[in-house]
């Protein structure tokens, strides 16, 4: 079994919230050898980002990589693929034998604040790159 709880500790460390949720999952395990991860709380992306995202930027993207001709852009997944690959990307070396290798994160991973650099950064390469202006979210814009 695996519990990810959020609880809020005060100044002297104690448990202020969400400690019975703490309790009923240490009881349920009782018995057995644990390995207790503690981290702070970061919010993950939220649903209205991740529908901005997905419904205005991705589809904007798509239309536009279409028209100059990048016929691969046919597919919401490449152009979701295209972004991550270009601002997503992130290098972890061995610390035994040095090898770097590069990865992709998941949206799904980002906090609030990634995912608004992660859009910002589309929307500045957008503009510079294919001249395509991404407008912000609930940012008004004109039905041609």
């Amino acid at each position: 079994m695996k519990a990810n709880l959020i609880i809020q500790v005060d100044q002297q460390g104690k448990v202020i919230a969400g400690r019975r949720k703490l309790i009923q999952a240490l009881q349920a395990l009782s018995g057995q050898r644990l390995v207790l991860t503690i981290e702070k709380y970061k919010r993950k992306r939220t649903s209205p980002q991740n529908r901005y995202l997905h419904g205005v930027v991705f589809p904007m993207l798509q239309d536009r990589l279409i028209e100059l001709g990048w016929k691969e852009a046919v597919s919401i997944e490449w152009v979701k693929d295209l972004m991550k690959y270009q601002f997503l990307k992130m290098e972890t070396a061995n610390e035994k034998t040095g090898e770097v290798i590069t990865s992709i994160r998941a949206t799904s991973s980002l906090t609030t604040s990634e995912m608004m650099d992660f859009i910002a950064d589309i929307q500045q390469w957008s503009a510079e790159t294919l001249e395509l202006y991404i407008p912000d979210p609930n940012e008004q814009t004109e039905l041609i």
